[in-house]
């Protein structure tokens, strides 16, 4: 045994001189010629850890503990050897056994919080750094991950005052700038989070993490070429950064580059093949480059690696609507699997109870598009001209970027709260704090859909309006907004929501004074323009090729085209080859990007005719064409999502534009084109027929609350 004493002692002198492989091969020694000694496990192992020889300290760690070796650290030590491996549920138990020893060893409660975060325990997580700063309140990093744990549970405001605590503990930390940047853009405080992103980089001017918050920060004001030279630097600094490359595809989307979305989002599942945030983004851009069938096999990719990821699911129910083929019970198939997987995840709602006052009802609208945006326009009669002597109008605003349609439609509210970046739960408790009677969902499956909010039964009616005709798949959804053209009464038992008939499911308002019509154009072309200015994506490939029979009937006409996604060049040669595969040349397709909100209206004196795209077609962009003198042809297909048009014209008494099938649609547009001076009439007369329907905005209204009323009673 003197010989391993000696040696013992000689490892304790390499290790008080900083010489760790001399301490570590005389330990190695010591065990060897005394299996059972203890403390020699125990320093080999804390040796081996600082060098960084987790996988050789791990043992050591085990046999020291084995042998009795029962000092509170060394159970720490093994639980941070055991973290850094991955094998959290393990360091766990190290972490509590060195705290059962020692409950006040701090080095344990920061760490086990650590731990537990990892595991998504965020709350035990919050409670073990808090018991760290009771200790120790200058612990810079547990005030640090504590506002971190917040900031994942939803508490914004406490993980604010944590970061700004850390801010004053450490004023160099670049750390502590960058996570209140990121929680205050979270509150879509996004001014302050800009200035804290740019400190963050001031003090650190290669911390990629800085700079992609500052991309996202940029991305939530407006400014999306900054976001995108952000989200570059971000990528530059630190090249294998993949929610860079997942965010900078998603703002190159914004902007309309499909081709660099798709670079960059796949470039993002390159460097972490199994990056579902990646794979659902991916599928947004093959939608819009009018791939609708790829864009449902990335949703359902991700969807294998995470049946619990509800934005994809719901993306999936959204695609389907692009997809020919489908019909109604499908569609409905699929919210039915979405409701399945929503019903895992959300707790069973305890129903709201109906508080009405009596004089007048609260209804609240929720939506993340309170702007300049199509949907904005057609939920806008009933925030805007509701009545005051009857109804409160609560609006609950996801909007990320505000504008002049956001401060109209908050001046005409009775309350307007500002929900962007709170939990479904703190929105829910808001809306039953409230006391709301009607909640109206104006979303459905698009993109900022708030519907685990409605799952959660916050109000004792719910109606889903607006957004999407097909119906949410949600059983706590009380009412689908609709009317007879939109869901025929055959396909109503299939929607797990009642009905309630609108004169038309969409109404007309405008924020601002549109030009007038103008004369026909083709009287002075010479030629007929047929045109659409729908979005991109729905653009598919029997939409394209049905457009390309109408211009081969009519050899003179033209097309015109407008979307933010023809700005780009790339999406522009692709489009034209796709037409040029049905025969039809470059020439005949004017393509137009992204333009003012005037520029657009006014690109409406260029075309004669409006098509309405299948199986998805336009529903407030036929308003929009309608009100500036074009009218649309359309063909009601096998779902709702085929029938906006269709429904719109009927209201209108404009059933001559929708054909039965690609015959009647090609042979309406010939007629139309044949017949210039019906179209001219009807060019003047169409906006006057929408103003005085019950699709014009106060008309519209009045119905809208009409509905309200008896839901009610």
């Amino acid at each position: 045994m003197t010989r391993s004493r000696e040696l013992f002692a000689a490892a304790q002198a390499h290790q008080a001189a900083g010489r760790q492989a001399d301490a570590a091969q005389a330990l190695r020694q010591v065990v060897e010629i005394e299996p059972t000694h203890a403390a020699a496990h125990a320093e080999l192992a804390l040796v081996l850890h600082n060098s960084g020889d987790l996988d050789a300290a791990i043992p050591h760690y085990e046999r020291a503990i084995a042998l009795k070796f029962d000092a509170p650290e060394i159970f720490l030590n093994l639980g941070v050897a055991l973290a850094a491996r991955g094998k959290l549920g393990a360091a766990v138990a190290q972490y509590e056994q060195a705290l059962k020893r020692k409950p006040d060893l701090i080095g344990a409660l920061f760490n086990l919080g650590n731990a537990l975060r990892a595991q998504n325990k965020t709350a035990e997580a919050i409670a073990r750094f808090r018991q760290v700063l009771a200790r120790q309140p200058d612990h810079v990093d547990a005030v640090n991950n504590l506002g971190e744990a917040l900031m994942a549970q939803g508490e914004f405001e406490e993980a604010a005052a944590a970061f700004r605590q850390a801010m004053v503990l450490r004023p160099e930390s670049a750390a502590a700038h960058n996570n209140l940047a990121a929680v205050l853009q979270r509150r879509n405080r996004n001014t302050e989070a800009a200035h804290h992103a740019r400190q963050a980089l001031a003090l650190q001017p290669n911390f990629a993490f800085a700079a992609h918050t500052l991309g996202l920060t940029l991305q939530a004001q407006g400014d999306v070429a900054a976001a995108v030279a952000a989200y570059r630097q971000a990528i530059a600094q630190l090249p294998g950064f993949v929610g860079a490359h997942v965010d900078l595809g998603t703002a190159l989307f914004a902007q309309g580059d499909l081709d660099g979305a798709a670079a960059s989002l796949a470039r993002a599942l390159t460097l972490d093949p199994g990056n579902t945030k990646a794979m659902n983004n991916l599928g947004g851009v093959r939608l819009d480059q009018g791939r609708p069938e790829e864009a449902a096999a990335l949703y359902r990719q991700a969807l294998a690696r995470d049946p619990n990821y509800l934005e994809a699911l719901s993306n999936l129910t959204f695609a389907a609507n692009f997809i020919v083929g489908y019909d109604t019970a499908e569609l409905q198939r699929l919210r039915r699997d979405w409701n399945t997987a929503v019903k895992r995840l959300v707790p069973a709602p305890v129903p709201a109870v109906s508080k009405s006052r009596g004089a007048r009802l609260r209804v609240g609208y929720v939506s993340a598009h309170f702007r300049h945006q199509a949907a904005a326009y057609a939920l806008a009669p009933g925030i805007v001209h509701h009545d005051r002597a009857r109804f409160e109008v609560f609006c609950y605003s996801d909007t990320p970027s505000e504008d002049e349609v956001t401060a109209a439609l908050r001046a005409a509210a009775t309350q307007w709260r500002d929900t962007r970046g709170i939990s479904d739960d703190a929105l829910a408790a808001q809306i039953r704090k409230d006391a709301i009677d009607i909640l109206v969902d104006c979303t459905g499956h698009m993109g900022g859909t708030r519907l685990l909010t409605f799952a959660r039964k916050p109000a004792p009616i719910q109606v889903s309006a607006w957004g999407e005709p097909t119906g949410t798949g949600l059983p706590e959804m009380d009412y689908l907004l609709v009317d007879p053209v939109l869901v025929p009464a055959a396909e109503r038992p299939l929607f797990v929501e009642a009905f309630m008939d609108l004169p038309c499911y969409l109404g007309y308002w405008t924020p601002d004074l549109l030009p007038e019509a103008g004369p026909l154009r083709a009287a002075a072309a010479g030629h007929v323009t047929f045109g659409s200015f729908n979005r991109a994506a729905k653009i598919t490939e029997a939409t394209l090729a049905l457009w390309a029979r109408v211009l081969q009937a009519v050899p003179s006409a033209r097309l015109v085209l407008k979307d933010k996604t023809w700005s780009h060049l790339a999406n522009r040669a692709l489009l034209h080859t796709r037409f040029a595969a049905h025969g039809i040349a470059p020439e005949r397709v004017d393509l137009m990007g992204g333009t003012t909100r005037d520029e657009h209206f006014a690109a409406y004196q260029q075309i004669d005719i409006a098509l309405d795209p299948l199986p998805h077609g336009g529903g407030m962009t036929t308003l929009e064409a309608l009100w500036m003198g074009v009218p649309v042809i359309t063909m009601p297909g096998a779902t709702p999502s085929s029938r906006p048009a269709s429904a719109v014209l009927m209201a209108l008494d404009l059933g001559a534009w929708c054909a039965a099938d690609d015959t009647g649609y090609l042979a309406k547009a010939v007629a139309a084109a044949t017949d210039l001076s019906s179209l001219a009439h009807l060019r003047r007369d169409l906006r006057a027929r929408i103003a005085a329907s019950r699709l014009a905005p106060v008309a519209y209204a009045r119905a809208l609350e009409d509905v309200f009323v008896k839901i009610v009673r």
